[in-house]
């Protein structure tokens, strides 16, 4: 099936490696030029060259916008949405999935842990949508994408997580009624335990190899993790212009591995 994105433009925050890098790659793969923006400059530079090569290889056009950024700080935002305005006249597509989760219990966590979690794992989401928004509504719609989490849906992982992430799902239904008008479509996907190369379950699961058997038998009804391409794939297809009638819906992709009945 066609989905309609090549020629669009998308942008991805973390887009430099896990999760992140995989959502824009498969949109690449789309023939969408791709903007990511992170942290780390190596990172970005070398995923930024892959991402475009998978664009023009697609048929569509490479435009060279990644950002080296925090997330968090305003000015680094704006400069991101600006400059990939500038260069490639619209924006499409906007994925926030950078996020983060900090352990600890309440007694371990000063307030400064607590707002470092809601900044990156909702203010960010929230500043970036209000940055977007005008390009979109004034081509005539767009789509927003919010990566939350099953830790989101219902209660597990740490505590400024799971409430951040809580806290990102409603954002992301008002927000999707707030915009309907405009034909901004605002979506969450919400993923159970991805295993990612160099990523935290990997490095558990080296380290504790019956940890991992335990907790495959008793959390994944599929016997294994889920993988970045997977969840990549229900990201294109809520950005694709078919899902026109999808809006404010939170999508698990976890293997069944959630209890949410919602």
């Amino acid at each position: 099936m066609d989905l309609q994105l090549n020629g669009k433009v998308a942008m991805v925050t973390g887009g430099s490696r896990g999760l992140g890098l995989a959502m824009a790659e498969t949109l690449a793969a789309e023939g969408m030029s791709v903007s990511i923006c992170a942290r780390d400059a190596k990172a970005v530079n070398a995923a930024g060259l892959q991402i475009d090569d998978i664009t023009v290889r697609s048929g569509g056009r490479a435009g060279k916008m990644h950002l080296v950024g925090d997330v968090t700080r305003v000015a680094d935002m704006e400069k991101w949405v600006g400059g990939v305005a500038r260069e490639f006249g619209r924006i499409d597509v906007l994925v926030n999935n950078a996020g983060a989760a900090r352990p600890g219990a309440i007694a371990e966590l000063p307030d400064s842990a607590w707002q470092e979690q809601f900044d990156l794992n909702l203010f960010a989401a929230v500043r970036l949508s209000r940055l977007v928004a005008p390009h979109m509504e004034n081509q005539g719609g767009g789509s927003i994408i919010n990566i939350g989490s099953i830790y989101g849906r219902e209660s597990g992982g740490p505590l400024t997580y799971n409430a951040s992430k809580a806290a990102l799902h409603s954002f992301s239904k008002l927000l999707a009624r707030e915009f309907a008008a405009k034909k901004i479509r605002v979506n969450t996907v919400a993923p159970g335990s991805i295993l990612v190369p160099g990523g935290n379950w990997e490095r558990r699961f080296k380290e504790n190899p019956a940890f991992e058997k335990d907790f495959l038998s008793r959390e994944m009804p599929a016997g294994r993790l889920g993988t970045a391409t997977e969840v990549a794939y229900a990201v294109a297809m809520l950005a694709s212009p078919r899902a026109s009638w999808i809006t404010g819906a939170n999508i698990p992709v976890d293997g069944a591995q959630g209890r949410s009945i919602l």
